[in-house]
C-alpha cells in the first residue's frame, strides 16, 4: 500500500460549500420527515416471513433502534483536521487497499463497512504518525472480523498481508488502543444494515442489490461519508440504482414506508451521492479496488452501467 500514497492525484471531496448547502437542506428532511399527503398504499413485506431467522415480530423495532442511534455514531465532515501527517489521499488508498484485503480473506460485507468506520473513528479520536496508519487499517479489520464473522482471519494472517511491515505484538497492541479509544463502541448503525430493509422493500433483484452495494463502497472511499446519516445514504443509493436501471417508479409508498424518507429527501441527497461515485470512478487509474471488484461478472458487473445524471 505504501508504494501508492504519493501517486493519488485526483481530489475526492465534493465541493464543500455545495456539500455544506445539502446538510442544511438535510436538516429539515430528516426521518420525522412528513410524507407528501397523498393516498399511501404501501405492501407489508413482513406479511410472508415464516422462518423465526427473519425476526419478523422484532424487525421494525430493531430497525426503530438503528434509526434513533444512528446520530450518535456519525463524525464530523472534519475529522482529519487535526492529523498533520494524514492526508484525505492517503485515507482513500488505505480505504481501496483494505477492500483488497476483504476480498482476499471473503470476509462478509458489514465487515468492511464496520473496518472502515472503526478507522475513521480512530482517526478522529487520536493523531496518528504517516507509518501508523496501515497498523490502524490492518487492525480495524481484525476488530471488525472478531465482531461480525464466525471465523474471522487470524492476527497472523494480518501480519502477511502486510508483508510482515508489523509484527504480531505491534498489531495486538494497536488493537488494545483502538478499542480502549472507542470505548469498546463497535455497534455503529451501518448502510448497510439499513441497505438490506431497504432492498426488500424495494423488491430488489439482484443487479439492484449490487448496484447499491457497489454505490455504497465507492462512498467509503469519500472522508465525508460518515458525516452522513447512514439510513439516508442507503435510502438514497436505492433510489439512484433503481434510476439507474430506468425502474419506472423509483420511489414507491412501500419505499416511503420502510426508509422513513420522502422522494424529496432522496432526490435532495442523490447528486452527492452521484458525485461522490463519479470522483471515484475518476480516480480509477490508481484507486481501483471497488471498481474492480463490481466489475466482475460475480456482481453482474454493475460498475459498467453508466451513471444518470442528478
Amino acid at each position: 500500500m505504501n508504494d501508492r500514497t504519493n501517486v493519488l492525484s485526483t481530489t475526492q471531496t465534493t465541493d464543500k460549500q455545495s456539500l455544506n448547502e445539502v446538510l442544511q437542506s438535510l436538516q429539515t428532511l430528516s426521518v420525522s420527515d412528513p410524507l407528501e399527503k397523498t393516498e399511501i398504499r404501501w405492501r407489508d413485506i413482513d406479511a410472508g416471513d415464516n422462518d423465526p431467522q427473519s425476526l419478523s415480530t422484532f424487525v421494525n423495532d430493531i430497525y426503530d433502534f438503528l434509526y434513533e442511534n444512528e446520530k450518535i455514531y456519525l463524525l464530523p465532515e472534519a475529522f482529519l483536521q487535526h492529523q498533520t501527517d494524514i492526508s484525505e489521499k492517503m485515507r482513500t488508498i488505505l480505504v481501496d487497499w483494505l477492500v483488497e484485503v476483504h476480498r482476499m480473506f471473503k470476509l462478509l460485507n458489514e465487515t468492511l463497512f464496520l473496518a472502515i468506520w472503526i478507522v475513521d473513528k480512530f482517526l478522529e479520536c487520536k493523531k496518528i504518525k504517516k507509518d501508523q496508519l496501515q497498523l490502524v487499517g490492518i487492525t480495524a479489520m481484525l476488530i471488525a472480523s472478531k465482531y461480525e464473522e464466525i471465523y474471522p482471519p487470524e492476527c497472523s494472517d494480518f501480519v502477511y498481508v502486510s508483508d510482515g511491515a508489523y509484527t504480531k505484538k505491534q498489531i495486538l497492541d494497536m488493537e488494545r488502543l483502538m478499542l480502549n479509544t472507542l470505548d469498546f463502541k463497535l455497534t455503529a448503525p451501518l448502510s448497510l444494515h439499513f441497505l438490506r430493509r431497504y432492498s426488500k422493500a424495494a423488491e430488489s433483484d439482484y443487479a439492484c442489490h449490487n448496484l447499491c452495494k457497489y454505490l455504497l463502497e465507492s462512498s467509503l472511499l469519500i472522508r465525508a461519508v460518515h458525516s452522513m446519516s447512514p439510513s439516508l445514504l442507503a435510502a438514497t443509493s436505492v433510489y439512484v440504482a433503481r434510476v439507474m436501471l430506468n425502474v419506472k417508479d423509483p420511489w414507491n409508498d412501500t419505499l416511503r414506508h420502510y426508509t422513513k424518507y420522502s422522494e424529496r429527501a432522496v432526490k435532495t441527497f442523490a447528486p452527492v451521492l452521484n458525485g461522490w461515485v463519479k470522483t471515484v470512478k475518476g480516480m480509477h487509474s490508481t484507486v481501483k479496488a471497488v471498481e474492480t471488484k463490481y466489475g466482475l461478472q460475480k456482481f453482474g458487473g454493475v460498475a459498467a452501467i453508466p451513471l444518470k445524471d442528478f
